[in-house]
């Protein structure tokens, strides 16, 4: 057994041991993250606990003062029917265009998988539209749709349709919402695919070929199951950002005619800056981050399924 001199010595010698160039080297480490997390808590947590915070309030911009009423906002929104209505058309616009964007750029990349005269400079234009800005996109599909003197309008006469008046109809004005992000955002599903596609072996889909498997056979049991990650992962990514359409919209109908394109994060907008109440449009966000938060995990799931199966 130890005596008492004895643990008095170890402790010395353990208060006056050296801090080993491990502890060093992670201390510098921990240094060198210090100002991006510094950033990130600033810019990222402070307007999350602020904005938070604020939404449990009857905080407006134009009215000094303001009271705790706790989940009051929430249970309003649900009560609303203008936060309910934007919440379906958020999710119509966001299924249509994403679902359709999936077929065409899944067409898109079958195509480019070939080799044929011309491909690297179809692939340009077809990659194109990403590049641009969505307020530019609004604007030119605004143009596009004009009823008096529209592209669209003009080839429907050619065939000898008289178009619609395509911005002033709750119908045509959806599908001209959805056709603005498609024609965006097609060919983002156009490159993951096309670079799934590449990634098969064409050793596997020469096998099936010599057992007999048509085209078809091949791409619905081989390529299919085999991109099936990728698929739910591509099409996680861009219907969350799908529901977050903004800057088309707001150009192209401004959330018109009447609320049948008003999506959610123009309503927040409106809630927030011209009607400056801060506390509503703040508590519709974080309703709005709630349904993103548990559609992502269902589909994050769904791949984990996938990928043990």
């Amino acid at each position: 057994m130890a005596t008492q001199g004895e643990f008095s010595s170890l402790e010395k010698s353990n208060a006056y041991r050296p801090i080993s160039k491990k502890r060093m080297r992670n201390l510098g480490y921990y240094l060198l993250l210090a100002p991006a997390m510094l950033i990130l808590l600033t810019l990222v947590a402070y307007p999350l606990v602020f904005s938070f915070s604020k939404s449990l309030t009857n905080y407006n911009l134009g009215i000094p003062g303001e009271q705790f009423i706790g989940l009051g906002n929430y249970a309003a929104a649900f009560k609303d029917a203008a936060f309910l209505n934007s919440l379906l058309v958020s999710l119509q616009i966001a299924i249509a265009a994403t679902l359709t964007e999936l077929l065409l750029g899944f067409a898109t990349a079958l195509l480019l998988q070939r080799e044929f005269f011309g491909k690297r400079l179809l692939t340009v234009l077809i990659v194109m539209p990403m590049m641009v800005t969505p307020v530019v996109v609004g604007i030119v599909w605004l143009l596009m749709f004009q009823p008096g003197f529209s592209v669209v309008n003009g080839l429907l006469m050619m065939i000898g349709v008289e178009g619609p008046i395509w911005l002033q109809n709750t119908l045509t004005a959806r599908i001209a919402v959805v056709v603005a992000d498609v024609w965006q955002w097609t060919p983002f599903f156009t490159l993951i695919l096309l670079a799934g596609l590449l990634g098969v072996s064409p050793e596997i889909v020469e096998a099936s070929k010599v057992d007999g498997a048509s085209d078809w056979q091949s791409f619905w049991h081989i390529k299919l199951p085999m991109l099936s990650s990728l698929l739910l992962v591509v099409v996680l990514i861009r219907l969350i950002d799908a529901f977050k359409t903004f800057d088309s919209i707001f150009i192209m109908t401004a959330g018109g005619p009447g609320r049948s394109t008003e999506v959610l994060s123009l309503l927040i907008y409106r809630q927030g800056l011209p009607f400056m109440n801060v506390s509503y449009a703040a508590a519709m966000s974080y309703i709005f981050l709630i349904i993103l938060t548990i559609g992502t995990t269902l589909m994050i799931r769904q791949l984990q399924r996938i990928n043990k199966g």
